[in-house]
């Protein structure tokens, strides 16, 4: 993705609330291994495995500022259903 990403603190209220930094953010928005939803126009959820073997979803929404930036809104870990499809998806791409 060339993309760039903010954070508010709106987004950095949620992502305490579920334990996720900043940086395991990135770390997910930057993967090799990511795998993307995109939830309309405006909007997408990137699934990411991170180095320390913990799984995140991240809410994007794009920026109203300029094309290509976008707003994180929140993240969290993958449920295990997330985590199984993440792990197909992954799956099915290295083939």
């Amino acid at each position: 993705m060339g993309n760039r990403f903010s954070f508010t603190d709106e987004a950095l209220g949620n992502l305490a609330v579920y334990g996720v930094t900043p940086g395991e953010v990135w770390e997910a928005l930057h993967s090799h291994r990511r795998v993307l939803r995109h939830l309309g126009d405006d909007a997408m959820v990137v699934y990411a495995a991170l180095r320390n073997g913990r799984r995140v979803a991240v809410l994007l929404a794009e920026s109203t500022h300029s094309d290509n930036d976008w707003d994180v809104l929140s993240a969290r870990d993958l449920s295990d259903a997330e985590a199984k499809r993440y792990d197909e998806a992954v799956r099915r791409r290295r083939r």
